[in-house]
């Protein structure tokens, strides 16, 4: 049995809903077939309909007091319609059932990788906030809360079937161009294993962990060095094929460690597969602000500060870490603020990269 108050949520709802015209009919229509309700009167929707406006009246007083009643009659297509697309009588979840996701997630974090779980918390209880803010604030024309936008992105139709072949075992055939210029379409096949979605600089979407098949294999070794990453918003012509081959897992195979010992999502594996981690060090003064940032977003797991001389003022930052584009980036994003130590041969090349860019300026 629907509550008159799950009721008006439903109604609602279907304001929310660009396709649907309300009006007695078609709200009577709707209630019968999706919840057997088989006397809903023209006179209980004029009363919800003014229930609605009472309670948009509540959320909304400036818009109201801007722009008149906030649900109005159209003649044309003898139906009702808010005024606006972005209000609503209510919040799209409760503030309970908001809160019971939040908590739901919160204590399910060995779910999430890379801290995803809980800026989902977070992105919750800021909905929750904002739902809170309307009650007492006038309606503002832009967001009070902006958070990094997720889900929309190129290639997010491609997670389901590769979620599907990594769970049966079956391989990818598909086409896929790297972002050079020069870079012609080519073919590959390979064995899915996990997505990992990575939001850094120009590496934001989603990306897929593949191991390579050759057509006249048949037992397939894997090893994280022989692994290769893709991005999902250049495949092409993706096919799901029941896999022929058999997977020889190592006993301590375990793919999240392709992640493991860099920064970011590029690694160099496959020119190098006998790539290992090195110690990189560099040293900052410690009143720069970085050293605060670091301190508390450590760059990388392995992170070590020190300090290194008797006066206290120059911090040596080490990191066991495999040296990769991203790497390099960052240390010349803050090549004002840290001077690189070692290795020597990333010492050279920052240094070189450096003196390439003053050059322009000259």
């Amino acid at each position: 049995m629907l509550s008159p108050q799950d009721r008006l949520r439903e109604i609602n709802n279907l304001f929310l809903r660009k396709t649907f015209q309300v009006n007695y009919r078609r709200v009577e229509q709707y209630l019968s077939e999706q919840f057997d309700i088989l006397r809903y009167s023209e006179r209980s929707f004029s009363r919800d309909i003014n229930t609605l406006k009472e309670l948009l009246q509540e959320r909304y007083p400036s818009l109201e007091e801007e722009q008149g009643e906030l649900i109005r009659f159209s003649r044309s297509t003898f139906s009702f319609y808010y005024v606006r697309q972005d209000i609503s009588a209510f919040p799209s979840f409760s503030e309970k059932e908001l809160n019971q996701i939040a908590s739901m997630i919160d204590l399910n974090q060995h779910l999430f990788t890379d801290g995803v779980g809980k800026g989902i918390v977070n992105k919750l209880r800021a909905i929750i906030l904002e739902n809170n803010l309307s009650n007492y604030h006038e309606i503002l024309a832009w967001p009070s809360i902006q958070l990094i936008k997720d889900g929309e992105r190129a290639g997010s139709d491609l997670i389901k079937p590769i979620l599907e072949a990594i769970a049966a075992k079956n391989y990818l055939l598909f086409s896929y161009q790297s972002l050079s210029k020069s870079a012609r379409h080519k073919t590959y096949q390979g064995i899915p294993l996990m997505i990992k979605e990575y939001n850094n600089g120009w590496y934001t979407g989603w990306y897929v962990l593949i191991q390579e098949v050759k057509e006249h294999e048949r037992w397939v070794k894997t090893d994280i060095n022989s692994l290769r990453l893709f991005a999902l918003d250049r495949m092409e012509n993706l096919q799901v094929v029941n896999s022929k081959y058999q997977l020889r897992f190592a006993p301590d195979f375990y793919p999240p460690n392709y992640f493991k010992n860099m920064l970011g999502i590029l690694r160099n594996n496959l020119t190098n597969p006998e790539i290992k981690t090195e110690k990189v060090s560099v040293c900052l003064n410690s009143d720069n602000w970085l050293l605060e940032y670091l301190t508390k977003y450590p760059l990388h797991p392995s992170q070590q500060i020190d300090v290194r001389d008797g006066s206290n003022r120059m911090i040596h930052i080490t990191w066991h870490i495999e040296i990769n584009v991203e790497l390099e980036s960052f240390l010349m994003r803050y090549a004002n603020d840290l001077e690189v130590l070692n290795p020597e041969n990333l010492r050279k090349q920052i240094k070189e990269k450096l003196e390439q860019a003053l050059s322009m300026y000259q």
